[in-house]
């Protein structure tokens, strides 16, 4: 099955929704957004982005006014976009509703780069800014150390200001230094809570709930599950069930019906409410199953192409290939398919840009120049070789996302994406510097397979009938491999040899 086939299967219902025998169910072991759930989405266009089309903060009187002191003095931002202003105020309305009944959970499918962490950031810290005694009441998972670090820096620079204890709970630690910042032991020998919002792995949380001792979960009022998909995927571990038992929710309070039973016992301790973060809720709706949603809220962006707007001129590609082979690839098509005049290669990290250009130096031939620009380069450098570059001295030029940003340039014939875009503002940037002025142009991200699913959520709504798979098998690539393999042989040593001259 094609990369492009499969974003279009049938999917079926929610089956702990429905009972055996509906007519909705259906025989494949998959599952789509129940209509119930979808036409009552609350909808967004995440591609309007411009200070027109998205509320001032100024404008805003549902946050508090210190917190909007913090959004535009202390982060700059002066406007929310607009899945913040569907989801914040629905969010702080429901914090002030004094229902028997649990809140609902929230289900934001939203591309990623669209403003989703300060989106249930800002509320929530506002909803628990009141507390009288401190305790663990937001929990914020993401998948991997690097995405739970940024976020953390968000959440620790508001709540910070806003006298909320934070903590990192990822692994830039050790285990033992992060127990002594989560609680402390009173001389009565019973023990506290330091903190108020933890932002961490599924992974290590498990862990903390298994082993600190007086680290509690039952005032847990909010969990934040950013890149669901992910999560679910890569962790197999009964993190959920786990997180049940550490709140004190029996097994039984997770049915949908239990919240309305007030008689019951087991209704002394509230369900907490569940906020889900997925750029590929629409094309993943199963991980909503897995997560026993209660009276799910769906709030989902449009992703319509029409909000994008690329010059006809433009032909945009991606390719999905092995992290193994992606230098390889890029030499494969500047040698074969590429016959342009100037290539600029994005690339995330500076690491990546000095490897990429080592390997691309190697493995071209030398009338092929190629060079790269990253943030460590002294400004007259950069312009000097921009300038190269923009009067054909430099056919490619491998240039790091941080520098790219400042970077304008005339006549660029084809645009490399070597790593995925996080989100679709950024990936109209940077196609967006070629087929200008009527000028043919071509743009193509290279998608890694474990990215794809990302890839689906983040870029292919907006461009779904513009983007077009490129389809390069490993035997049209076959007769370069023992010179791909001698190259990272090369490269391996020169870095051995830099890291020995570093120790001298």
């Amino acid at each position: 099955m094609s990369a492009e086939e499969s974003e279009d299967e049938d999917f079926t219902i929610f089956p702990n929704l429905l009972d055996d025998n509906s007519p909705l169910k259906k025989k494949k072991d998959l599952y789509r957004l129940p209509e119930w759930m979808s036409s009552l989405a609350k909808r967004f266009d995440s591609g309007q982005i411009t200070s027109e089309a998205t509320t001032s903060i100024d404008q805003i009187d549902y946050l508090d006014e210190d917190i909007r002191s913090i959004l535009t003095k202390d982060l700059s931002i002066q406007h929310l976009f607009p899945v913040q202003s569907q989801v914040i105020p629905y969010l702080i309305q429901q914090n002030q509703s004094h229902s028997p009944i649990p809140l609902a959970d929230i289900c934001v499918s939203s591309p990623t780069g669209s403003g989703k962490t300060l989106t249930y950031v800002v509320p929530l810290l506002q909803c628990i800014r009141k507390r009288v005694i401190r305790a663990i009441r937001i929990v914020i998972l993401l998948p991997v150390q690097d995405l739970a670090e940024q976020v953390f820096n968000v959440v620790h620079q508001m709540g910070n200001k806003l006298q909320l204890k934070t903590a990192l709970l990822a692994g830039q630690h050790s285990f033992e230094d992060e127990q002594k910042l989560l609680v402390k032991q009173q001389l009565n020998g019973t023990w506290t809570s330091s903190i108020d919002v933890i932002v961490c792995t599924p992974g290590r949380l498990v862990e903390h709930i298994s082993r600190t001792p007086g680290f509690s979960l039952t005032h847990l009022r909010y969990l934040v599950i950013d890149e669901a998909d992910r999560i679910i995927d890569e962790f197999k571990q009964d993190w959920l069930n786990i997180l049940d038992h550490a709140v004190g929710l029996s097994s039984q309070l997770k049915n949908d019906f239990q919240p309305y039973m007030l008689s019951e016992p087991s209704t002394s301790h509230k369900a907490y409410q569940k906020l889900l973060f997925s750029a590929t809720l629409t094309h993943n709706p199963e991980i909503l199953q897995q997560l026993n949603l209660f009276r799910p809220v769906l709030f989902s962006s449009l992703a319509t192409s029409s909000s994008i707007i690329m010059p006809s001129t433009l032909h945009e590609n991606f390719i999905v290939c092995s992290i193994t082979y992606k230098p390889l690839i890029v030499a494969y098509l500047i040698q074969n398919q590429l016959h342009s005049e100037r290539i600029m290669i994005f690339v995330h990290s500076k690491k990546d840009v000095d490897r990429l250009t080592s390997l691309l130096r190697i493995l071209l031939p030398d009338d092929i120049k190629v060079s790269h620009i990253s943030r460590n380069l002294q400004s007259n450098k950069i312009q000097t070789r921009l300038a190269m570059f923009e009067n054909g001295q430099i056919q490619i030029l491998v240039c790091s996302d941080v520098v790219a940003r400042g970077i304008d340039i005339q006549n660029i014939d084809c645009v490399i994406l070597y790593d995925l875009p996080k989100n679709i503002r950024t990936y109209t940037h940077r196609i967006g510097r070629t087929a200008r002025a009527g000028k043919l142009g071509r743009a193509i991200t290279i998608v890694e397979k474990e990215r794809l699913t990302m890839f689906r959520g983040t870029i292919k709504p907006y461009r779904r009938n513009k983007l077009k798979h490129m389809d390069i098998k490993k035997q049209d690539f076959s007769y370069m491999l023992d010179d791909y393999q001698k190259a990272l042989e090369t490269f391996s040593s020169k870095e051995q040899k830099k890291k020995l001259r570093q120790k001298k």
